[in-house]
């Protein structure tokens, strides 16, 4: 019998920390290949500027030619590069405690610049101890869908039964919270590894 992180959602559960973990590390240094391959292109085309420059227009010495070549290439080498990274990433960690933000590591900043989407999440307020959505801030992607279907569909998707602060929200969004679940005969519980039943099988 399987427990923890041998089960089939514990190999999940822990394969996508693995993944989000790596994320952000991965999109850091594709962002530092990126900027390299600049560096390196660059300095190819200055080379072959100053080889055409210098040799069949100016009829320069060879060995004056090849100083120069040598003082491109040195000269195009991001030596600095790590340096003025950790310095930005220093500066930007201090800016975010400014803002009262709890950074305890500089590698959440190397996150936060690979992120796509921020969800946050809260379990009430001070005032009334009550989790609302704020219907106008919802932003709907899909341009066939308004925001009352989607409302419906989420709301369709949560738990009533329960109690939950959340999913409470989002089923007192509707006019008439009874229409979360209006038309459904039945909810077939989610069980994670298990496939829900389907009709007409026994």
């Amino acid at each position: 019998m399987a427990t923890g992180i041998y089960t089939f959602f514990g190999k999940a559960a822990h394969l996508v920390d693995s993944t989000w973990s790596l994320w952000p590390l991965l999109w850091f240094h594709k962002v530092l290949t990126a900027i390299g391959d600049f560096y390196i292109y660059s300095i190819i085309e200055r080379m072959l500027v100053g080889i055409i420059g210098m040799y069949p227009i100016q009829h320069r010495a060879y060995r004056d030619g090849i100083d120069n070549l040598l003082v491109l290439l040195v000269g195009g080498i991001p030596i600095a590069m790590l340096t003025v990274l950790s310095a930005t990433l220093t500066i930007e960690f201090y800016r975010l405690t400014e803002h009262g933000a709890i950074t305890k590591r500089m590698t959440t900043i190397k996150k936060m610049a690979g992120m796509d989407v921020l969800c946050g999440n809260k379990t009430g307020t001070l005032t009334l101890n009550k989790l609302t959505v704020d219907k106008s801030l919802i932003k709907v992607y899909p341009k066939n869908v308004d925001k009352d279907a989607l409302v419906l569909l989420v709301a369709r998707a949560s738990r009533v039964e329960n109690q939950d602060p959340i999913d409470v929200s989002v089923v007192n969004m509707l006019g008439d919270p009874k229409e979360a679940r209006a038309g459904i005969k039945g909810i077939a519980a989610f069980i994670p590894g298990v496939a829900p039943p389907r009709a007409g099988l026994n």
